[in-house]
This record gives C-alpha cells, sequence and structure tokens, in this order.
C-alpha cells in the first residue's frame, strides 16, 4: 500500500477520534476550548446550544474522516 493511502488514514482516524470526543465526551472538549461545564440538569438538560453545536459538528467530523479513509483504501487495493 502506497505512503500516501496510510498518511490519509491515520488523517481519517484522527478527524474520527476528534469527532468522537466532540460529540460523546463533551465535558473534556468544554475544557480544552476555555468553555464552561455542561450546566446542571434542569427541566431540559439539553437546553445548553454549545451541546448541539459539538455534537452535531462531532458526529460530522467522525462521518468525514471514516469516509475519507474508507473511500481512499477501497480505491486503492481495488
Amino acid at each position: 500500500m502506497p505512503a500516501y493511502v496510510l498518511i490519509i488514514d491515520v488523517f481519517g482516524l484522527i478527524l474520527a477520534v476528534i469527532g468522537f470526543s466532540m460529540a460523546f465526551r463533551q465535558d473534556f472538549v468544554r475544557r480544552l476550548v476555555g468553555r464552561p461545564p455542561r450546566p446542571a440538569s434542569s427541566v431540559n438538560e439539553n437546553s445548553d446550544p454549545l451541546t448541539y453545536i459539538l455534537r452535531i459538528a462531532g458526529i460530522m467530523m467522525m462521518a468525514f474522516g471514516i469516509a475519507i479513509g474508507g473511500m481512499v483504501t477501497m480505491f486503492t487495493l481495488a
């Protein structure tokens, strides 16, 4: 397998890990960007807009990382 495929696969893996962290490990990401932790549970526990932003952007980034790595690898192996 050529070196550029491995480089793109590592890049895709990094994107997938970052996206997973943004979507599902939000307290860690909030500390990294200097934002306050999630507010305590209230009537609507998902009322913080940053929660939705991190979920949507994280899933999109994770899907892009998986897709770009998978496509390049599959086209190279075909």
